[in-house]
């Protein structure tokens, strides 16, 4: 290790760390692009239990939701995105401590 990338005592990593959210487009995979938004929402579990959550981007197929203990969710789930409105129906694509990225299930027509 030259002596350019050896750690030096008592220094901290220039580095900022990172915020999950920022890391969230890194790759973007999705057919429909989301647009950001923080608004309040609600995630509705099988069982009937309801979670306050943040809905942090938004599109026609899914949406990035924010809330506690996201990495406990199930593979489905209702999302409430506006209070008085009917919960969507999503599939839970991928999820972490505190995010969660959900895709819309399309309901048979």
């Amino acid at each position: 290790m030259s002596s350019q990338n050896k750690p030096v005592a008592g220094k901290k990593n220039s580095r900022p760390k990172a915020d999950p959210i920022d890391l969230v487009n890194l790759e973007e995979r999705r057919l429909a692009t989301r647009q950001p938004t923080f608004k309040a929402g609600e995630v509705i579990l099988e069982d009937g239990s309801v979670h306050d959550c943040i809905i942090r981007n938004i599109s026609d197929s899914g949406c990035l939701i924010k809330l506690e203990n996201a990495n406990a969710l199930p593979p489905e789930v209702e999302i409430r995105l506006e209070r008085g409105k009917p919960a969507r129906r999503a599939e839970i694509v991928w999820r972490s401590t505190s995010l969660a990225g959900a895709m819309f299930v399309r309901e048979p027509s």
